[in-house]
This record gives structure tokens, sequence and C-alpha cells, in this order.
């Protein structure tokens, strides 16, 4: 791919702040996270000690300043020193988005005692959340299982067409936004969208290129647990399976995070409640994945980087040559996609592949909108939707497949 350029090769612009009038971001900090933070404690027995901490959080967001992490167990306290350092003694909505989210997820772990020894220790605060969220979706993950078994029989280019659609409209299983169980979560018939709700569509282009893979290492860099990390699976055990990759490898969450982020335990029980599932096809598809991962063929991994308030283009040496080393780079979900753009104010019709020319290797992004940022729509699409469906920008009816 020849020398590439540390950051996006373009005039940066602002980042989207908390504090912006009636934006998605405003209303994360003020009404989305503190309903998370109070389910956690709602979820979990925790504790007075543990409970205060969180209320004493929520007060800080409201009306304090930005304290710094004092979590001196924790592999990341270096880390987020220097991370906070910019933004100690700043307000809440002063924050920017990207930093606001991960600083509150990062501190939900601090107050909960995730890396302190103890009975919490390494205990996830969302597990009812994501236990809920894979038992709920039983019917839709046997559907899948079925249609997976016809993706591994029929013409490669149709399968893959099938499947990529299938794994995006996963991204719409999101915990953070619709808890697991509650009235209005998605249904299976919701989780497959025609494709006039597809903004940008690059799907054509992408299916060419892993019709010209043999053997190949393909990269996720996965976003949520529960049916969207059984239908990124499906498309790994398909990759596999048809023999376009020898190898693919998940780039997870070192910690848990943005409720339904999925770590590598999150992966393995997902793999081992496929193959207990009465479902034949849905059975004989966790087993394939139980035997991919002990022979090396489906690779777990994690690292700080996916926990932190970064720009994907300021990931450290060592992950960017890892990446490097992938013929195909699929990233999952808004979060993802929001690290991948640095979550700036980039107008609506900047190239994708102008903004992310800085990653190492190929690189497709699928993923349902849930916030305001956008890159690649033609000029007048804005327009259109904001008369047609003025939420399209943060409401997950709308998605997108970029690929360069």
């Amino acid at each position: 791919m020849g020398s590439r350029p540390l950051t996006p090769p373009l005039p940066l612009p602002e980042p989207y702040y908390c504090c912006d009038s009636g934006s998605f971001a405003e209303n994360t900090l003020k009404v989305r996270l503190p309903e998370i933070a109070r389910r956690v404690l709602a979820e979990n027995r925790f504790p007075p000690e543990i409970n205060a901490r969180v209320e004493s959080l929520l007060d800080e967001m409201r009306q304090g300043t930005l304290q710094p992490i004092r979590d001196v167990a924790a592999p990341d306290q270096t880390l987020w020193e220097s991370y906070l350092k910019p933004y100690l003694g700043k307000t809440w909505p002063q924050l920017s988005f990207l930093v606001c989210e991960n600083v509150f997820y990062r501190r939900i772990l601090d107050a909960t005692g995730y890396f302190r020894y103890g009975l919490e220790r390494r205990l996830d605060p969302y597990q009812d959340q994501k236990r809920l969220g894979l038992e709920t979706s039983v019917e839709p993950v046997k559907v899948l299982a079925r249609r997976l078994e016809s993706w591994r029989e029929m013409d490669m280019a149709q399968a893959f067409w099938e499947a990529l659609e299938s794994n995006l409209w996963g991204n719409r299983a999101d915990m953070s936004i619709w808890p697991a169980g509650a009235e209005g979560t998605l249904s299976n018939d919701q989780l497959h969208q025609a494709e006039e709700f597809l903004l940008v569509n690059h799907l054509d282009s992408l299916i060419d290129f892993l019709n010209g893979l043999r053997g190949a290492r393909i990269d996720f860099l996965i976003d949520n647990a529960g049916f969207e990390l059984v239908s990124d699976l499906a498309l790994a055990d398909l990759l596999l399976g048809r023999g376009t990759a020898r190898e693919v490898r998940f780039h997870l969450k070192y910690h848990p995070t943005f409720v339904s982020d999925a770590l590598v335990e999150d992966t393995r029980q997902t793999a081992a409640f496929l193959t207990e599932m009465s479902d034949q096809a849905a059975s004989e598809f966790g087993r394939r994945l139980v035997e991919a991962m002990a022979s090396g063929r489906l690779l777990l991994t994690d690292h700080l980087f996916w926990n932190s308030p970064l720009p994907a283009w300021e990931m450290p040496a060592d992950l960017k040559e890892n990446l490097a080393e992938a013929n195909l780079v699929i990233s999952k979900g808004d979060m993802n996609f929001r690290r991948l753009m640095g979550d700036l104010r980039w107008p609506e019709t900047t190239p994708f592949a102008a903004v992310t020319e800085y990653f190492p290797t190929r690189l497709a992004a699928l993923r349902v909108t849930k916030s305001e940022l956008e890159v690649g729509l033609q000029a007048g699409q804005v327009e259109a939707l904001d008369q047609r469906e003025p939420g399209w920008r943060s409401n997950g009816r709308w998605g997108m497949i970029q690929f360069r």
C-alpha cells in the first residue's frame, strides 16, 4: 500500500461537543449516560460504597468538573493520566463527544472496582444486559444459522452479498441505545432493511475484492455482543469455510464499555451458547467456531487502544503494524466508525477514502447511523433526508457500507 500519512491528508475540522444544543451528543450526556449508570446500579448488587461512587460520578457530570481516574491497580492508569490531562478542570458539556463517552465508561469501571482486588474484580457491570441480549435473540439466531448453511453452498458472490447485508443490519442490536428485553427492542424482521435505507453502498466493490482473495487474513473491529456478534461470527465462518480467509482476527475491547461492546470472553461464551442450542444448524455453527478458535484460524485479540478516547490515526505502532498485515479490515458499528473519522465534523460529502487514507490496509466500514457524523454522501442527499426523516442521523434506521 506504500507509505501512508500519519493523519488524514485533509484539514481536521472541529469535533462534536456535548454542549452542542439539541445534539445527540448533548442528549447522550444529559439523558442516555445517566440512564445507563442507573441501570448498572439496578442490575448489580453492589455494596453502598460503590453505589455512592456511581452517584458521585453522576453529580460530577451534572454540575462538576472532570476529575482524574485514580485506579492504581489498573493496567491503563498511566495511559488515562495522559488522555485526561488536557481536559481536567473542564465541565462535562465542554468535552468532545468522543472523549465524553469513553471517559464515562472508564469511570464506571473505576467506580465499580473492576480492576481492584475484591468481589467486584473483573465483574462486568453490563453482564446482565449481554446475557439477556443473547437469550432474547434465540429465534433470530436460528434463522441466521440456517441462512449461513445456504451461504456456505450458494454462488460465492451472492453469498457474500447476503451475508454482508445481514451483518450490517445486525449492528442495530445495540444495548446502549435499545436495552435488551425493553419495550421496543428490535425484532428479527426489523434487523434487515430494504436497500433504500443504505445511504452509501460500496457492496459491489467490496464483493469484487473478496472474490479475488484466497487464503487471506481478514480482521474485524468488533462492536456489540449479542446478536450482532453472532452475525460477525457467521461472516467469519463463511469467510473461513469458503477459503477466502485462512485466518480471521477479531479485535475486541480490553474491558467492558458501551454496555454491549464485546470482549474476548463474550465471544467464547457466544460460541459455547451456540453449541448448546437444540437447533442443529446453530449448534453445528457453534462447533465450527470452537474448532476455529482452537486451531488459531479464528483468533481473538484485545487492545487497550479500543477503549481509549483517541482517533484511529493515533493508534500505537504495535497495533498499526499488526493491522497492516491483514488483507482487509472490516470495521463494525458506529463507535468504530467515529474513531476512524476522529468523530470530527467532516462535511457529509467528504469521501470515506480521503479521510481514511492513513489506515494501513484495505478497509471496509459497516455501520448503522447512530450519531450525527456522516461522510461519503452525495450532494443534496442530506437535504432530502432531513425533509423525509428529521431524525435519520441517529435513529438506527439507515446504514452505510463503505470500502476503500
